[in-house]
């Protein structure tokens, strides 16, 4: 195959190019989910890997948005809520254009590689490189904007958000779980049951690249110490992802320890043995 081929190839099948229908069928189907109140509505939003066409882009981005707007108000039950934006801020449509920019030029150098007669690979390791960019990109600003929707209709009639965790995120999204932000306020930097963060404030998820922390409007304070209950637990029992080194959950369960939480007797001598352990076998769950 030639260098030319495999890049339109790429293009077509790696980077997930396809027309505004293609995608708009795709928003139908979310808000079909959505209105009948899927759980799999948020996965489905996280694993959209945005068309990489500029408009189609800045249209998954505007999208998401939508949805977190619809979200919020499906949670806080008073049906639309007048004076929220139709659009996301500029900012993220902004940078949703710039992603794709990246892209775009990449995928000219390759072609300009490949008709100069070079290696295949060396036409395609730029492309590749700027795929994998392009995917993190992608996840990050139609996550962020989700939130940001839902943080916009909370902050309209003025109800705190509250920051929600996977079972198994990170020692810093963990962190943040249960935690809530005031209407119009950020949540604090710098929050980790690891070592410290970032200290700079952050206003909605995601908190790093591939998060798939969301927010909701906090409509009881009880759902917000579960979460953090629920994190602290998960701490305890070590359930994370392969891409987290042991030696870091390790750590955070070590600090939490020392910090005289309250947890279950079981679970507090489950963790002190991983800690003496230096390893969990619970790593995999749930």
């Amino acid at each position: 195959m030639s260098a030319e081929l495999a890049l339109a190839r790429l293009e077509r099948d790696v980077l997930g190019v396809a027309r505004v229908s293609r995608f708009l069928d795709a928003v139908d189907q979310l808000r079909r989910m959505l209105a009948l109140e899927s759980p799999e509505i948020r996965e489905k939003i996280l694993t959209l890997v945005a068309p990489a066409i500029g408009k189609d882009l800045a249209a998954a981005v505007a999208s998401a948005w939508n949805l977190g707007i619809i979200d919020a108000e499906k949670i806080i039950g008073e049906g639309k809520t007048p004076g929220v934006a139709a659009m996301p801020p500029k900012h993220l449509v902004t940078a949703a254009r710039q992603t794709q920019k990246t892209i775009a030029e990449a995928l000219s150098d390759a072609r300009k590689l490949a008709r100069a007669g070079a290696d295949p690979a060396a036409a395609l390791s730029p492309v590749l490189k700027a795929a994998n960019t392009l995917k993190a990109d992608v996840t990050t600003l139609v996550n962020h904007a989700g939130n940001a929707g839902t943080t916009a209709v909370a902050d309209v009639v003025e109800i705190p958000t509250v920051w929600i965790a996977e079972t198994n995120a990170c020692v810093v999204c963990l962190a943040y779980s249960g935690r809530t932000a005031k209407p119009g306020k950020q949540f604090p930097g710098g929050v980790s049951f690891g070592k410290r963060t970032d200290s700079a404030p952050i206003d909605a998820p995601p908190r790093h690249p591939h998060c798939r922390c969301t927010v909701e409007p906090l409509m009881s304070k009880d759902y917000a110490k579960a979460l953090r209950r629920e994190a602290e637990r998960s701490v305890l029992r070590g359930f994370s992802l392969e891409s987290e080194r042991m030696s870091v959950r390790i750590d955070a369960a070590d600090r939490l320890l020392r910090s005289g939480v309250d947890a279950p007797k079981s679970v507090i001598a489950y963790a002190n043995n991983a800690v003496k352990r230096g390893e969990f076998t619970t790593r995999g769950r749930p």
